[in-house]
């Protein structure tokens, strides 16, 4: 009682100059540890599911399951999150539950041998309730927190201390991976990651920042997702982000096939692809401040899904494993491009009173495309050839919404002049 006193008087006390690099500070920490959960788990999960015999439209599952659940989720956590206030509360606890599902899918084969990879995937999918609502919090939470000025700089260092640790821990994973047996192997980085994402939770945990006061809106839940999308440049904004997202869902269950069946990838091998693209990543989010200096913020959201799109593009054409590893690092980088840029325009775009809301509305856009993507992949992948066919028409979305960002480029630049001031 007396501590929790004394932390909030020493809060109080703090400038507001020593707050914010202090949240800075434990932004970066907090990711950094995140990083070897992805390493060790995220991104070789769907590998994990392929192992397990999963056929092409359950390994679709993995992805669009978990967007579906966040599609419809995420409005109404949104709301409930605005009408309550206490975000921070929001974020732990949704965090820590996201957490514990992870530590089940490790230990999940100790227990049960028959439908194995069924019972994985629908612990993946129940994460979507979870992350839906902290993924919400946490983005308007940050954007409160972070100075606009710094905006680009901060979520470029989260990139970066997200790349190093993921690309560390997914070389040390590959090590693991092909010396222990099926599929302890996989069970043992699991729980590294999980132990790892309860370091970064802790670092959540001791972020400082003012609540909104609780508001209540009086407009049905339709009214407000229109009355949002009238604002200048965001619905556009809305599409680049959907279009990206469904590229990136097209080819989370076609790569995995893709490097399994037809290039006959070990496990060994895949982590050195996963290795090569985190560490491209670093690359690129370092790099981000500097370019978005440069040619600003709206031509580097166009830039960023068209140099994404290459990535599937040349993996279709690559009759080797080894062909793949350039690709790799150029889709670590601009997929680090990618969100760095998504995040600076959403909070370019949005107003600060409602940025809840409007960040469940851009959350809902990236899993639609999250949801759409697996479904035609989950298709193309039962037909003979269909993973390659998956693959460039991946990359023709990704082309598309780059295009679109180019056809808007004017409207999204006066609609967030306030934040380029």
């Amino acid at each position: 009682m007396y501590g929790l006193v004394l932390r909030r008087l020493q809060a109080a006390a703090a400038s507001p100059t020593d707050v914010t690099d202090a949240n800075i500070r434990r932004l970066v920490a907090e990711i950094t540890w995140y990083g070897v959960l992805v390493g060790t788990t995220i991104n070789l999960i769907q590998v994990y599911v392929v192992r397990l015999g999963a056929s092409s439209l359950l390994l679709g599952a993995v992805t669009y399951g978990a967007a579906l659940v966040s599609i419809l989720w995420q409005l109404p956590a949104g709301r409930l999150m605005a009408a309550h206030g206490r975000r921070m509360r929001w974020v732990v606890n949704s965090l820590l539950v996201h957490r514990l599902l992870y530590l089940a899918i490790a230990l999940l084969p100790f227990f049960i041998t028959r439908a194995l990879a069924e019972v994985t995937v629908l612990l993946i999918v129940l994460q979507a309730f979870p992350l839906a609502a902290s993924n919400t919090s946490f983005l308007a939470m940050m954007a409160d927190m972070l100075p606009p000025q710094r905006t680009t700089q901060v979520v470029g260092w989260r990139m970066a201390g997200l790349g190093v640790t993921s690309t560390l821990s997914t070389l040390a994973a590959g090590r693991i991976l092909q010396r222990l047996a099926f599929p302890l192997n996989y069970q043992t980085i699991f729980l590294i990651g999980f132990a790892a994402s309860l370091v970064s939770l802790w670092y959540v945990r001791r972020l400082h920042v003012v609540d909104p006061p609780p508001r209540r809106s009086e407009k049905a839940l339709l009214g407000d997702v229109g009355r949002m999308l009238q604002r200048p440049g965001y619905a556009a904004f809305l599409l680049i982000a959907c279009l990206s997202h469904v590229v990136i869902g097209m080819i989370a269950p076609l790569l995995p096939l893709y490097w399994v069946r037809l290039l006959a990838a070990t496990d060994g091998q895949i982590s050195i692809l996963v290795t090569a693209a985190s560490a491209a990543g670093v690359v690129g989010a370092l790099s981000m401040q500097r370019l978005v200096g440069r040619i600003g913020r709206v031509w580097a959201l166009a830039l960023a899904p068209a140099g994404y799109a290459l990535y599937p593009l040349l993996t279709s054409l690559s009759p080797s494993i080894w062909w793949l590893i350039p690709w790799a690092m150029m889709a670590g980088f601009f997929i680090s491009a990618l969100y760095t840029t998504l995040f600076s325009n959403l909070v370019a775009l949005t107003p600060d009173q409602e940025r809840t809301e409007y960040v469940s509305l851009y959350n809902m856009a990236l899993f639609s495309g999250m949801f759409i993507g697996p479904i035609i992949s989950g298709i193309l992948a039962e037909v003979p050839g269909g993973v390659v066919i998956g693959l460039r028409l991946a990359a023709g979305v990704g082309f598309a919404a780059a295009l679109w960002a180019i056809s808007q480029r004017r409207l999204l630049l006066e609609a967030g002049r306030r934040a380029d001031d």
